[in-house]
């Protein structure tokens, strides 16, 4: 087992691989009371061609399936993981994001239980195809509230405008129609190749002791069989269109718009240019920078705006929106702010170093929940860069770094617009 200190906050981060594969990863918080732990797969709503476990071809399943995986593990033949996790006071959750599918739960008593009914039902798939077809009817009531929901639209709108040539163009539940296309036998291959315990990681936080459970995790791990770990090759196309602007219609009072942002393509995860670029919409866009007080004072931008940078392997992009009785003119105003960035970062190097102290406050109060820690403790992509690696980081960002990624990712050729407006 490897550790790593963080003398300055009297933390400890511990690192273990077994043998079959499966990362863990644990930090003992044993002045709280409570412990949260996840179980991810790097298996998300983008990952929907690749070569399955024992095969050497391609094939492509249907939008929407990691997502339908996550909802069909939690039943099973003759129980229901959710009531197991009910029974020793555990509350238990799951989530299926871009890139990722996650299985959770907190609790203050029966921790080693509690590892043990999540590793146990995440790595006991059941599927039939009397089930499946069940969940193919409440998935899709799921499916058509989303699309209904203005909120979602815009996001989702926004992000597909950025990426029509890319799996993000597909909400993370798919739609209606694709997922009625989903078989057991999907599922099965879908978990056969993703849900290998050396694509997946298991994150613990909270009042434990260390070598207990990771004792714990180990016995529980001897006595199942896994299969020999086969490379995950996904086949992820490069993106190169985008749909600049567009408009449509809904049912709501006020106009929805959204800018987005495409940044380049990588193949890597760089955390510095992450935080950077978080720090420069923060520079340009929160609440105490020049530009939102003059957008809100010219009534164009409300108490409904926001922004927010996603950055992960294959795609990183920026969405600027809120609802505005003024859409044509929010558009101009994010744009020119964006556009001219790079040259007005010099005028705003007080507000830079303000800037910096306040993210630091957000990430140091942050390390008074375990679930942001445990949420925050990386992974291969990022090389495990955690909550408190960040803070190391953030120090080290200067304005010149802060030019440099602006240049970087500002480009006015891959701007979107997108205008959610009332039905008339």
């Amino acid at each position: 087992m490897i550790n790593k200190k963080y003398d300055n906050y009297n933390e400890e981060i511990y690192y273990e691989k077994l043998d079959n594969g499966l990362e863990i990863v644990l930090v003992p918080k044993n002045d709280f009371y409570k412990t949260y732990a996840t179980f991810s797969t790097s298996y998300g709503s983008i990952n929907n061609k690749f070569i399955p476990y024992g095969k050497k071809n391609a094939v492509s399943l249907p939008a929407g399936i990691a997502h339908f995986l996550e909802h069909k593990m939690f039943d099973k033949k003759d129980y229901d993981a959710f009531d197991l996790f009910s029974k020793t006071g555990a509350s238990s959750n799951a989530f299926t994001s871009f890139t990722k599918t996650s299985y959770l739960f907190s609790c203050v008593d029966n921790l080693k239980a509690n590892i043990g009914i999540l590793l146990d039902f995440v790595q006991s798939p059941y599927f039939t195809d009397k089930k499946v077809e069940k969940e193919k009817g409440i998935i899709g009531q799921e499916i058509s509230m989303y699309d209904d929901d203005p909120d979602a639209a815009i996001f989702f709108g926004t992000v597909s405008k950025m990426y029509p040539d890319f799996p993000l163009n597909v909400d993370i539940a798919g739609t209606v129609e694709s997922i009625s296309k989903i078989t057991a036998e999907d599922l099965y291959t879908a978990y056969n190749t993703f849900y290998q315990p050396g694509n997946m990681q298991l994150n613990i936080v909270g009042n434990m002791d260390v070598n207990d459970v990771v004792k714990f995790i180990k016995a529980n791990q001897a006595k199942k069989t896994f299969k020999p770990y086969q490379d995950i090759k996904n086949v992820i196309p490069k993106s190169t269109k985008i749909i600049k602007d567009s408009k449509q219609f809904m049912n709501i009072t006020r106009n929805k718009v959204a800018v987005g942002i495409k940044g380049q393509q990588l193949d890597s995860v760089d955390s510095k240019y992450e935080l950077g670029i978080s720090l420069l919409l923060e520079l340009l866009f929160s609440e105490s920078s020049s530009n939102y007080n003059k957008l809100y004072n010219k009534g164009i931008i409300d108490d409904s705006f926001g922004f927010d940078f996603e950055f992960e392997k294959y795609y990183n992009f920026a969405l600027i929106a809120g609802d505005t009785d003024y859409p044509n003119e929010f558009i101009t105003e994010i744009k020119n702010i964006l556009l001219a960035a790079v040259s007005n970062l010099d005028d705003l190097k007080e507000n830079f170093e303000l800037i910096k102290k306040e993210e630091l406050g957000q990430h140091i109060s942050m390390m008074n929940s375990i679930e942001a820690i445990a949420n925050n403790l990386g992974n291969k992509d990022n090389n495990y860069t955690n909550l408190y690696d960040e803070i190391n980081i953030i120090n080290s960002i200067t304005l010149e770094d802060l030019k440099l990624y602006a240049q970087k990712f500002i480009n006015k050729n891959n701007i979107v617009t997108n205008i959610i407006s009332p039905k008339s």
